[in-house]
């Protein structure tokens, strides 16, 4: 009796120890700029695993021996990743979410060339590991980020970066790998099932929104100016400008209207008052929603004390001016042509800090004009040019 009863007991916490989680990987996303310039890269793509439990919720997890599996002939690793070693931590072409905070990926090997399988549409002969661990999670039977990866593409037709998949964990299903585990505080390991194997992940599409041929940040006196061209634009809705201190969270300091669809160089620009030492990246947003981004440039300039600026020189369809004023004020901004006849008057309230007003010029003439304030505290008489 005292067998069973401890057989029983036994068993009871066994099964409580028992929990089923499911992994994948989600949200590919294309950059068709050759990330460094030179070559065989056409284009850099990201994805992003996530976890969840299947019932329940699952305290105190520890880590996760995980990966991924890639095809070399499709995409290649970013320059000084770590490639035929198991001892790299926190690789950097690999980004921990925020819920992973304080976790790091340790003893990453991102390219072993011992896999060779397929899952029966496509064949893999590349397989990351390695160890997410140095923090502590609850997980919940929502899908959670645990880290974003970048590689760099090789192919010039979608899927540019071929396919990827991870295999299921020590005793799950599909294509179990027995190194692939999630474990908690109590070194318990627990069954992961895959829900991206089956199913391989395109990293790519199919029609390149837009094409940017240059992408750049150059500090001014008044900030930041980034500029960026397209050789070709299909479809594209409009841009956002992103601005970062660690590389991580991205911050929209502004947005551009897109040409639409263009076969020829379009120009672009906007000005971030702030600058400062900063990473810049531009998010191109498709009309269906769809999504490329430029390359990452940093930036090392000084904050400037701006008080006014006007931008683009010259003006098309629009005059952007910038006020940085450290009182709240009202006046009127004056657009006069070149004989001082006036042709707009725009009534402008000024807040403390940055303010940002938008003048359209579509309906005026090419020539010379001037803006004025008709508050004398604000020093404005900017000579502008409209083209056609």
């Amino acid at each position: 009796m005292k067998l069973f009863i401890t057989l029983f007991f036994l068993s009871a916490a066994l099964s409580a120890n028992t929990q089923t989680l499911e992994w994948q990987l989600v949200n590919p996303v294309f950059n068709p700029t050759d990330p460094d310039g030179g070559g065989p890269a056409t284009g850099s793509v990201t994805f992003t695993l996530q976890v969840r439990t299947t019932s329940g919720t699952l305290s105190n997890v520890t880590g996760l021996s995980t990966g991924w599996s890639w095809q070399s002939a499709n995409a290649m690793l970013p320059t000084g990743s770590p490639c035929g070693t198991n001892s790299v931590t926190q690789p950097a072409n690999i980004t921990m979410s925020s819920a992973f905070a304080g976790f790091t990926y340790n003893n990453v090997d991102e390219c072993s060339g011992s896999v060779n399988f397929s899952n029966g549409s496509q064949t893999f002969d590349r397989r990351a590991s390695g160890t997410v661990d140095g923090g502590t999670i609850t997980l919940t039977t929502t899908f959670v980020d645990v880290f974003t990866v970048t590689l760099w593409t090789l192919g010039n037709s979608s899927p540019q970066g071929g396919y990827v998949v991870i295999n299921s964990g020590n005793g799950g299903s599909p294509g179990p790998f027995s190194t692939y585990a999630v474990s908690d505080a109590l070194a318990n390991e627990y069954v992961v099932n895959s829900l991206t194997y089956t199913t391989a992940l395109a990293l790519g599409n199919g029609v390149v929104p837009v094409t940017f041929s240059s992408f750049n940040a150059n500090c001014t006196v008044n900030g930041v100016m980034i500029s960026w061209t397209t050789a070709t634009e299909s479809n594209s809705n409009y841009f956002e400008v992103q601005r970062s201190i660690n590389g991580n969270t991205w911050t929209s300091v502004g947005t551009e209207r897109a040409s639409g669809n263009s076969s020829g160089n379009k120009s672009y620009q906007h000005l971030d008052v702030v600058g400062g030492n900063a990473l810049y990246r531009v998010k191109q947003v498709d009309i269906d929603g769809r999504v490329t981004y430029t390359a990452i440039i940093p930036t090392n300039c000084s904050q400037k004390n701006m008080q006014l600026v006007i931008y683009p020189i010259p003006a098309h369809d629009q005059l952007v001016v910038l006020i940085r004023s450290d009182k709240a004020m009202k006046t009127q901004l004056q657009v006069t042509d070149a004989v001082g006849k006036l042709i707009k008057l725009i009534d402008a309230k000024i807040e403390i800090g940055n303010n940002n007003f938008n003048i359209n010029v579509s309906n005026m003439a090419a020539g010379e004009y001037f803006i004025r304030s008709a508050n004398r505290a604000i020093n404005l008489n900017k000579k502008f040019i409209v083209i056609r």
